[in-house]
């Protein structure tokens, strides 16, 4: 009996389609783990532009009160219309920090980035009002 034709044989019966199969998973499994490091990164780059913008509202916010609200409070003059400038101070000094790249991925995020830089300002304020 000869053992070359019939190994040929297990090999294209055999062998060739379980490499075909053992390919496909193999396949799937990098697919799985890139999808899984996207993620990660994805998730990672969210959390750091976050933060950045957490930490940038609530220094211009302290910034802010320290260089034009307590000034203006000392003279009693703290109008709506100083409240309002305050604000505007505060806004454009944190869009100023934001880098074009961060404006977009933030806004990918929130959406509407204004509006919630309006309100994190507010609750930043809020905040300081309530320590002071």
């Amino acid at each position: 009996m000869e053992w070359l034709p019939l190994l040929y044989q297990l090999l294209e019966v055999c062998i060739i389609p379980l490499i075909g199969i053992l390919t496909a998973y193999f396949v799937k499994f990098i697919n799985a783990k890139s999808a899984e490091i996207q993620d990660k990164v994805d998730s990672n780059t969210a959390d750091k532009y976050i933060a950045m913008l957490d930490s940038t509202i609530c220094s211009c916010v302290i910034a802010t009160t320290q260089t034009y609200v307590e000034a203006l409070k000392k003279e009693n003059a703290f109008t709506k219309e100083a409240q309002q400038e305050a604000f505007n101070l505060t806004y454009n000094a944190v869009m100023a920090v934001l880098t074009d790249e961060a404006k977009k991925y933030l806004t990918n995020i929130y959406g509407d980035l204004t509006a919630y830089i309006t309100n994190k300002i507010e609750a930043e304020v809020q905040i300081n009002k309530n320590i002071a």
